[in-house]
């Protein structure tokens, strides 16, 4: 393993305009959007940070000091210190046993107030101390929670994407029925033992997306993503088909859904892809369908300017001999707090969006692999 040192490469300043945007009477704030890039390593001493699965299973915690970056094949949670470049701890977990956070594959891995930790999978989620304590179980039976309005085999996977709320009473899911392309929002009662289902209609059109390969020699499965993230006293929902997001308001109680016009890509794809093939030609084409169509990733919030910013992306179809889509036309679009679009552009300077990303000190901070080392692109935006 090579060891690099801290240092920092590849400065690039590149600019990009749009008209106004779609909602009226409002300018687009990113109509002369620039951006400059720097690239920084983690030096991780003596050590070695798994990037096999990359930055998939990482979160930060509220001051955006500490980066946690989960070995969910080790059991390891990997500290690092962003203002100091470097992995400052290793910190370790049991993978069975009553204080086990699981040997099967983590859906999350997110740090708490405290330096907690919540680990969530199929079978095993729950709080645990950074003395590798577990605190709260969370495993899901669907036989002991009483939740009307969901098909068995959305009761078989209550824990798919558990998100816990701040204050750790309840906690949301989204099971799915992925034959039938449904999926629901379900609030849960952690003390009670009970749940609701909160209808999330437009996002429907996700699972019109989905395809499966069911063959003699092989089943394999696309599905686009759906996602929750909780900013201030609001838990988002959105997803990759569409740009359409279900706001869960804490205070209030109450979901609701936003809907945005944007006039540089389509609200959402348009073609129609069959659900079901039996060859891997047919499972390629179709996937090929739904990725050249557009596609938009999570939210950022900056908590410098109070704005949220989602990216969107359109792959261009794989060349001859590829075997994965590598270049894609990028757009960014700009929200107010209470998510109003106040901008949009597209970046043709970039072929692919930022990986993993997250704001700090009013920077887009990205996850990239430098020769096998952590690193981040760091995005310094001006309007």
């Amino acid at each position: 393993m090579k060891r690099l040192p801290i240092f920092i490469f590849s400065f690039c300043l590149f600019s990009c305009g749009e008209n106004e945007s779609s909602e009226s009477g409002t300018s687009n704030i990113l109509e002369n959007f620039s951006f400059s890039v720097d690239t920084v390593v983690v030096d991780p001493g003596e050590e070695i940070i798994n990037l096999a699965q990359g930055a998939r299973l990482a979160s930060i915690d509220e001051s955006k000091t500490f980066y946690y970056l989960l070995d969910g094949n080790a059991g390891i949670v990997n500290k690092v210190n962003l203002d100091e470049l470097k992995l400052v701890e290793m910190i370790p977990f049991e993978k069975e046993g009553p204080n086990g956070i699981g040997t099967s594959f983590h859906s999350s891995a997110n740090v708490l107030p405290g330096e907690e930790f919540l680990f969530t999978s199929f079978r095993n989620s729950g709080i645990f101390s950074k003395d590798g304590e577990k605190l709260k179980d969370l495993r899901l039976n669907p036989d002991e929670i009483e939740i009307e309005g969901l098909d068995e085999s959305q009761k078989m996977n209550l824990n798919n994407q558990l998100t816990l709320s701040k204050n750790q009473n309840s906690a949301f899911s989204l099971p799915s029925n992925f034959m039938k392309g449904t999926r629901s929002l379900v609030k849960l009662d952690l003390a009670n033992s009970s749940g609701e289902v909160l209808p999330i209609p437009a996002l429907e059109i996700i699972g019109k997306y989905n395809i499966i390969l069911q063959s003699e020699e092989a089943v394999s499965i696309y599905a686009e993503s759906i996602n929750m993230q909780e900013f201030g006293n609001a838990m988002y929902i959105s997803g990759q088909t569409t740009n359409k997001i279900y706001k869960y308001d804490y205070p209030s109680d109450s979901l609701s859904l936003l809907e945005f016009d944007f006039t540089i890509v389509p609200n959402e794809k348009e073609i129609p892809i069959l659900n079901t093939v039996s060859s891997q030609e047919e499972f390629d084409n179709q996937m090929e369908k739904a990725l050249t169509q557009i596609s938009f990733e999570k939210l950022i919030f900056d908590e410098s300017t109070n704005h949220f910013y989602r990216f969107g992306r359109i792959y261009e179809p794989k060349k001859e001999g590829e075997d994965r889509y590598t270049r894609s036309q990028v757009s960014l679009f700009a929200f107010d707090d209470q998510l109003k679009l106040i901008g949009e552009t597209e970046i043709p300077e970039l072929d692919q969006v930022p990986n993993f990303s997250f704001f700090k000190d009013g920077k887009l901070w990205s996850y990239v692999n430098v020769e096998d080392e952590l690193g981040f692109a760091v995005f310094t935006f001006d309007f």
